[in-house]
Protein backbone atom coordinates (compact mmCIF):
# COMPACT_ATOMS: atom_id res chain seq x y z
CA UNK A 1 0.00 0.00 0.00
CA UNK A 2 2.81 2.55 1.05
CA UNK A 3 4.62 2.06 -2.36
CA UNK A 4 1.23 1.65 -4.54
CA UNK A 5 0.68 5.30 -2.69
CA UNK A 6 3.57 6.87 -3.43
CA UNK A 7 3.87 6.03 -6.70
CA UNK A 8 0.67 7.37 -7.55
CA UNK A 9 2.00 10.43 -5.70
CA UNK A 10 5.18 10.08 -8.34
CA UNK A 11 2.01 10.21 -10.88
CA UNK A 12 0.24 13.47 -9.56
CA UNK A 13 2.86 15.25 -9.27
CA UNK A 14 3.21 15.15 -13.18
CA UNK A 15 -0.08 15.55 -13.70
CA UNK A 16 -1.10 11.97 -14.41
CA UNK A 17 -3.64 10.75 -11.54
CA UNK A 18 -4.03 7.46 -12.51
CA UNK A 19 -6.86 5.52 -14.48
CA UNK A 20 -10.53 4.40 -12.88
CA UNK A 21 -11.81 0.98 -12.86
CA UNK A 22 -12.84 0.63 -16.03
CA UNK A 23 -9.14 2.08 -17.47
CA UNK A 24 -10.55 5.26 -18.07
CA UNK A 25 -7.57 8.40 -17.42
CA UNK A 26 -8.47 10.23 -14.11
CA UNK A 27 -7.69 13.46 -15.39
CA UNK A 28 -9.80 13.84 -18.35
CA UNK A 29 -12.95 13.33 -16.56
CA UNK A 30 -11.51 15.23 -13.10
CA UNK A 31 -11.28 18.13 -15.19
CA UNK A 32 -14.71 18.07 -16.60
CA UNK A 33 -15.97 17.63 -13.32
CA UNK A 34 -14.04 20.15 -11.48
CA UNK A 35 -15.51 23.29 -14.42
CA UNK A 36 -18.78 21.58 -13.12
CA UNK A 37 -18.77 21.73 -9.44
CA UNK A 38 -17.16 25.10 -10.03
CA UNK A 39 -19.95 26.60 -11.36
CA UNK A 40 -21.92 25.50 -8.45
CA UNK A 41 -19.74 26.17 -5.69
CA UNK A 42 -17.91 29.49 -6.48
CA UNK A 43 -21.80 31.55 -6.49
CA UNK A 44 -22.67 29.59 -3.08
CA UNK A 45 -19.34 30.47 -1.56
CA UNK A 46 -19.72 33.97 -2.58
CA UNK A 47 -23.48 33.91 -1.04
CA UNK A 48 -23.34 32.30 2.02
CA UNK A 49 -20.33 34.72 3.07
CA UNK A 50 -21.77 38.02 2.23
CA UNK A 51 -25.55 36.82 3.23
CA UNK A 52 -24.01 35.45 6.40
CA UNK A 53 -22.29 38.54 7.13
CA UNK A 54 -24.90 41.20 6.37
CA UNK A 55 -27.80 38.90 8.16
CA UNK A 56 -25.30 38.95 11.83
CA UNK A 57 -24.57 42.63 11.69
CA UNK A 58 -28.20 43.25 11.17
CA UNK A 59 -29.07 41.12 13.97
CA UNK A 60 -26.63 42.06 16.03
CA UNK A 61 -28.11 45.72 15.26
CA UNK A 62 -31.25 44.99 16.45
CA UNK A 63 -30.00 43.12 19.70
CA UNK A 64 -33.35 40.80 20.20
CA UNK A 65 -32.78 37.79 18.09
CA UNK A 66 -35.16 34.63 19.66
CA UNK A 67 -36.80 34.46 15.74
CA UNK A 68 -33.53 34.21 13.74
CA UNK A 69 -32.04 31.64 16.84
CA UNK A 70 -35.06 29.22 16.25
CA UNK A 71 -34.65 29.30 12.30
CA UNK A 72 -30.66 28.82 12.95
CA UNK A 73 -31.39 25.76 15.38
CA UNK A 74 -34.12 24.37 12.37
CA UNK A 75 -31.77 24.84 9.24
CA UNK A 76 -28.44 23.43 10.65
CA UNK A 77 -30.60 20.77 11.78
CA UNK A 78 -31.52 19.58 8.42
CA UNK A 79 -28.80 17.44 6.37
CA UNK A 80 -28.20 18.99 2.79
CA UNK A 81 -29.84 16.04 1.18
CA UNK A 82 -32.67 16.71 3.28
CA UNK A 83 -33.19 20.31 2.39
CA UNK A 84 -32.70 19.84 -1.79
CA UNK A 85 -35.60 17.47 -1.39
CA UNK A 86 -37.50 20.32 0.71
CA UNK A 87 -36.20 22.66 -1.76
CA UNK A 88 -37.76 20.81 -4.38
CA UNK A 89 -41.00 20.08 -2.60
CA UNK A 90 -41.51 24.00 -1.72
CA UNK A 91 -40.59 25.18 -5.59
CA UNK A 92 -42.97 22.79 -6.80
CA UNK A 93 -46.22 24.41 -6.98
CA UNK A 94 -44.80 27.71 -7.95
CA UNK A 95 -43.35 26.11 -10.86
CA UNK A 96 -47.14 24.48 -11.33
CA UNK A 97 -48.59 28.38 -10.96
CA UNK A 98 -46.54 29.72 -13.14
CA UNK A 99 -47.16 27.23 -16.20
CA UNK A 100 -43.58 27.17 -17.18
CA UNK A 101 -40.54 25.72 -15.96
CA UNK A 102 -39.02 29.02 -14.00
CA UNK A 103 -36.04 26.14 -12.15
CA UNK A 104 -35.01 23.01 -12.94
CA UNK A 105 -34.66 20.41 -10.78
CA UNK A 106 -32.05 18.24 -12.23
CA UNK A 107 -29.36 18.77 -14.15
CA UNK A 108 -26.83 21.24 -14.96
CA UNK A 109 -28.86 22.27 -18.55
CA UNK A 110 -31.29 21.19 -20.61
CA UNK A 111 -30.59 18.87 -23.23
CA UNK A 112 -29.98 20.62 -26.91
CA UNK A 113 -29.31 23.99 -24.96
CA UNK A 114 -28.67 26.40 -27.18
CA UNK A 115 -25.46 28.87 -26.39
CA UNK A 116 -25.89 33.11 -25.83
CA UNK A 117 -28.23 34.44 -23.89
CA UNK A 118 -30.92 31.70 -23.76
CA UNK A 119 -27.88 29.06 -22.58
CA UNK A 120 -27.00 31.15 -19.98
CA UNK A 121 -30.51 31.79 -19.32
CA UNK A 122 -30.81 27.89 -18.89
CA UNK A 123 -27.69 27.46 -16.85
CA UNK A 124 -29.34 30.01 -14.45
CA UNK A 125 -32.59 28.62 -13.82
CA UNK A 126 -30.58 25.00 -12.85
CA UNK A 127 -28.23 26.74 -10.85
CA UNK A 128 -30.33 28.50 -8.19
CA UNK A 129 -31.81 25.54 -6.37
CA UNK A 130 -28.73 23.86 -5.94
CA UNK A 131 -26.51 27.22 -4.58
CA UNK A 132 -29.28 28.09 -2.36
CA UNK A 133 -29.01 24.16 -1.12
CA UNK A 134 -25.45 24.66 -0.78
CA UNK A 135 -25.66 28.40 0.68
CA UNK A 136 -27.99 28.29 3.36
CA UNK A 137 -26.79 26.47 5.75
CA UNK A 138 -23.35 28.23 5.34
CA UNK A 139 -24.87 31.92 5.86
CA UNK A 140 -26.97 30.74 8.46
CA UNK A 141 -23.94 29.44 10.32
CA UNK A 142 -21.71 32.39 9.20
CA UNK A 143 -24.46 34.50 10.18
CA UNK A 144 -24.55 33.49 13.75
CA UNK A 145 -21.10 34.14 14.27
CA UNK A 146 -21.12 36.88 12.75
CA UNK A 147 -23.39 38.45 15.43
CA UNK A 148 -21.41 37.79 18.07
CA UNK A 149 -18.53 39.11 16.66
CA UNK A 150 -20.78 42.46 16.13
CA UNK A 151 -22.22 42.47 19.46
CA UNK A 152 -18.40 42.43 20.76
CA UNK A 153 -17.59 45.73 18.56
CA UNK A 154 -20.84 47.53 19.14
CA UNK A 155 -20.31 47.78 23.09
CA UNK A 156 -16.23 48.69 22.08
CA UNK A 157 -15.09 51.65 24.04
CA UNK A 158 -14.09 52.97 20.61
CA UNK A 159 -18.00 53.04 19.10
CA UNK A 160 -19.59 54.45 22.02
CA UNK A 161 -16.79 56.90 22.16
CA UNK A 162 -17.52 57.97 18.67
CA UNK A 163 -21.38 57.86 19.35
CA UNK A 164 -20.53 60.37 22.28
CA UNK A 165 -18.98 62.79 19.33
CA UNK A 166 -22.54 62.69 17.38
CA UNK A 167 -22.32 60.07 14.86
CA UNK A 168 -25.05 57.99 14.85
CA UNK A 169 -24.91 54.59 15.59
CA UNK A 170 -25.03 53.28 12.07
CA UNK A 171 -22.38 55.32 10.89
CA UNK A 172 -20.21 54.86 14.16
CA UNK A 173 -20.26 51.10 13.56
CA UNK A 174 -19.60 51.10 9.90
CA UNK A 175 -16.41 53.43 10.10
CA UNK A 176 -15.05 52.57 13.66
CA UNK A 177 -16.27 48.97 14.24
CA UNK A 178 -16.97 46.98 10.56
CA UNK A 179 -14.00 46.00 9.56
CA UNK A 180 -12.75 44.89 13.33
CA UNK A 181 -15.99 42.80 13.45
CA UNK A 182 -15.42 41.18 9.90
CA UNK A 183 -11.92 40.10 10.95
CA UNK A 184 -12.83 36.90 12.68
CA UNK A 185 -15.15 35.80 9.94
CA UNK A 186 -11.91 35.09 7.91
CA UNK A 187 -10.99 32.66 10.18
CA UNK A 188 -14.28 31.03 10.89
CA UNK A 189 -14.29 30.79 6.67
CA UNK A 190 -11.01 28.79 6.74
CA UNK A 191 -12.45 26.19 9.19
CA UNK A 192 -16.37 26.25 7.55
CA UNK A 193 -15.02 25.49 4.19
CA UNK A 194 -15.00 22.02 4.15
CA UNK A 195 -18.32 21.78 5.73
CA UNK A 196 -19.17 23.62 2.93
CA UNK A 197 -17.79 21.73 0.50
CA UNK A 198 -19.43 18.46 1.97
CA UNK A 199 -22.75 20.20 1.30
CA UNK A 200 -22.05 20.63 -2.07
CA UNK A 201 -21.37 16.78 -2.35
CA UNK A 202 -24.65 16.20 -1.68
CA UNK A 203 -26.12 19.01 -3.36
CA UNK A 204 -24.67 17.70 -6.61
CA UNK A 205 -26.13 13.99 -5.82
CA UNK A 206 -29.63 15.34 -5.19
CA UNK A 207 -30.44 17.50 -7.74
CA UNK A 208 -28.73 15.74 -10.55
CA UNK A 209 -25.38 17.55 -11.18
CA UNK A 210 -22.24 15.45 -12.49
CA UNK A 211 -19.38 17.37 -10.50
CA UNK A 212 -17.17 16.24 -8.12
CA UNK A 213 -19.31 15.42 -5.20
CA UNK A 214 -21.43 12.99 -7.43
CA UNK A 215 -18.51 11.62 -8.65
CA UNK A 216 -16.96 10.71 -4.98
CA UNK A 217 -20.09 9.29 -4.08
CA UNK A 218 -20.10 6.74 -7.10
CA UNK A 219 -16.02 5.75 -6.72
CA UNK A 220 -16.61 5.29 -3.34
CA UNK A 221 -19.64 3.03 -3.85
CA UNK A 222 -17.39 1.27 -6.95
CA UNK A 223 -14.12 0.83 -4.96
CA UNK A 224 -12.43 3.35 -7.42
CA UNK A 225 -9.67 3.85 -5.39
CA UNK A 226 -7.95 6.42 -8.04
CA UNK A 227 -10.70 8.37 -7.96
CA UNK A 228 -11.47 8.44 -4.52
CA UNK A 229 -7.93 9.66 -3.47
CA UNK A 230 -7.86 12.25 -6.79
CA UNK A 231 -11.09 13.73 -5.51
CA UNK A 232 -9.92 13.88 -1.96
CA UNK A 233 -6.73 15.23 -2.80
CA UNK A 234 -7.84 18.24 -5.02
CA UNK A 235 -10.98 18.99 -1.77
CA UNK A 236 -7.49 19.22 0.44
CA UNK A 237 -5.89 21.49 -2.09
CA UNK A 238 -9.42 23.44 -1.84
CA UNK A 239 -9.65 24.06 2.22
CA UNK A 240 -5.84 24.77 1.97
CA UNK A 241 -6.47 27.61 -0.35
CA UNK A 242 -9.55 28.53 1.58
CA UNK A 243 -6.99 28.85 5.00
CA UNK A 244 -4.77 31.29 2.33
CA UNK A 245 -7.66 33.21 1.23
CA UNK A 246 -9.00 34.07 4.90
CA UNK A 247 -5.48 35.12 5.98
CA UNK A 248 -4.98 37.42 3.04
CA UNK A 249 -8.59 38.93 3.91
CA UNK A 250 -7.58 39.49 7.51
CA UNK A 251 -4.19 41.34 6.41
CA UNK A 252 -6.07 43.68 4.51
CA UNK A 253 -8.35 43.74 6.93
CA UNK A 254 -6.66 44.26 9.69
CA UNK A 255 -4.09 47.03 10.38
CA UNK A 256 -2.22 45.87 13.17
CA UNK A 257 -1.18 43.02 10.77
CA UNK A 258 0.26 45.13 8.29
CA UNK A 259 2.28 47.22 10.47
CA UNK A 260 3.39 44.44 12.33
CA UNK A 261 1.81 45.86 15.73
CA UNK A 262 -0.84 42.13 16.28
CA UNK A 263 -0.40 41.01 19.94
CA UNK A 264 1.55 38.74 20.80
CA UNK A 265 0.48 36.10 23.72
CA UNK A 266 3.25 34.64 26.42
Amino acid sequence: MPQRFLWWMAGVARGDFGTTVTGRPVTDELRIRAVTSAWLYLPATVLAVVAGCVLGVRSARRRSDAMGLLTTVIVLALPAFVLGTLLKIFWLPVNELAGTQLLYFSGERSPGAPDGWAGAVDRLQHLILPTLCIAIPQAVYYARYQRATALDVIDSSYVRAARLRGLPARTAFRRHGLRTALVPMTSMFAFGFGIHLASGVFAERVFGWHGLGSWLLESISGHDAMVCASIVLILAVLVVGAGWLADITAYALDPRMRDGRQAVGP
